[in-house]
């Protein structure tokens, strides 16, 4: 299930250069990693460098999407207070 999670973000999709980090990890969450890492045939670095492109991709989309609802409600906000002047003025119009 972890594998098929992450395989959209596989290094596949960033071929480029690679930089060396070490890291520390708490033991239980690495041998998580080591074993999707085997089950999927990849290695510890690339399942750790998938979840962090879904965990960024992830966030980022929860940024626009918070973006988007705060437009929507201040779009909401201006329609509303229109509604009066756009009564009066559909009151007024000759069919």
């Amino acid at each position: 299930m972890l594998r098929e999670a992450l395989r959209p973000y596989g290094d596949e999709r960033n071929p480029g250069s690679h930089s060396k980090l070490s890291i520390s990890l708490p033991t239980d969450l690495l041998e998580v990693v080591k074993a999707a890492a085997a089950e999927s045939g990849d290695s510890v670095s690339a399942v750790i460098a998938a979840s962090l492109r879904r965990t960024l991709e992830d966030a980022e989309q929860a940024r626009l999407d918070a973006a988007i609802e705060a437009q929507n409600e201040e779009n909401l906000d201006w329609a509303n207070a229109f509604l009066p002047v756009t009564a009066r003025l559909w009151a007024d119009l000759e069919w």
